[in-house]
């Protein structure tokens, strides 16, 4: 997606040249997802203010750019998959924390309130998970996993993201380790991941891509992808653990050195509001197979909401960041 300015006007009037400097937008909102666009472009209908949206690229992108900045924020708003990074951008003072009163005018779901995270780092907007993909063409219905320690039965037919360079595949690694330990979650991803050159993939439409080829005959990956692929008649299905799948949620947080709080509240309010969550599914990519996670708000239809849930410890996931990432690298990456 381009980044949208407004540019100084030039008047030519006769020989003469009159300039004039270019207007501010009300928000900068740094992102990384499908909807953005679509969201944005309603909220400038509705409200009269601007946005300048920057999308970098993918989530690790957008979070260079971010860690290049420094202390010195540019963004009002950032918005991306994934909780432990907005906990670890809190803990750097690259954002201030959601005031109480923001989350208490949200009428979030069940669901929803549970993804609040206690350090109010960021905002929850949606939610998705990672789940295991299968190419049913080229797995039985009797071989299908059950739970993530039937990986390496696939062993070599593989495809998983760097989370590195992907927010949801950083919350997934996470939450494994949470869920099975991180020495047994290890030793699950190496003896699945033996193909190395499906191991350290850039994107989720890759993962898809491996399995629509036959390179791969089961992904780990975000299950909106999946969905998005199901409606177009891939033969894709989404499976999820028995021990759980850890909640994936698309956040909102408020940059350290705003200026503009009352834009950025209304720009929340409207992205929590029916309205602002139909759009957020007004299209077909891959982030619009959300799970919305406000009161009286459906899902697209086909799209499972009744999974079992694992809410990640952002704290020790923000944490150990660092460390499980260069393992990662070091022993998947090509």
């Amino acid at each position: 997606m381009t980044a949208r300015r407004l540019l100084a006007a030039t008047i030519l009037m006769g020989s003469a040249a009159v300039s004039f400097p270019a207007l501010a937008a009300d928000l900068v909102v740094y992102d990384a997802l499908d909807f953005s666009a679509t969201v944005v472009k309603a909220f400038e209908a509705k409200t009269g203010l601007t946005v300048d949206v920057v999308e970098p690229g993918s989530t690790g992108e957008t979070l260079g750019k971010i860690a290049a900045e420094g202390t010195n924020p540019q963004f009002d708003i950032v918005w991306l998959d994934g909780s432990a990074v907005f906990e670890r951008m809190l803990q750097d003072k690259v954002l201030q924390p959601v005031p109480d009163a923001t989350y208490a005018a949200t009428k979030y779901s069940q669901l929803g309130t549970s993804l609040i995270p206690a350090s109010h780092a960021c905002l929850p907007t949606s939610a998705s998970t990672t789940a295991i993909e299968v190419n049913t063409a080229k797995v039985a219905p009797a071989d299908l996993p059950k739970a993530w320690s039937d990986l390496p039965k696939f062993a070599g037919f593989v495809a998983a993201k760097d989370p590195n360079l992907s927010g949801p595949a950083y919350q997934f690694v996470a939450g494994l380790f949470q869920t099975d330990g991180a020495e047994a979650g290890k030793t699950i991803l190496k003896d699945a991941l033996t193909n190395k050159a499906m191991a350290g993939l850039a994107s989720g439409g890759k993962v898809t891509k491996a399995l629509l080829t036959g390179e791969a005959k089961v992904g780990i990956n975000q299950d909106s992808g999946i969905y998005a692929k199901i409606a177009s008649g891939e033969p894709l299905t989404a499976v999820y653990p028995a021990e759980g799948s850890v909640a994936l949620p698309s956040c909102l947080g408020i940059g350290a050195n705003t200026k503009h709080m009352e834009a950025v509240a209304k720009f929340i309010t409207y992205v929590t509001s029916p309205e602002g969550q139909a759009q957020m599914q007004n299209g077909d990519d891959t982030d619009f197979w959300l799970i919305p996670i406000i009161e009286g708000v459906a899902a697209k239809p086909g799209r499972k909401t009744d999974i079992p849930f694992v809410v990640l410890d952002d704290k020790t996931a923000s944490a150990h960041e660092t460390e499980w990432k260069q393992w990662y690298k070091d022993t998947f990456v090509q």
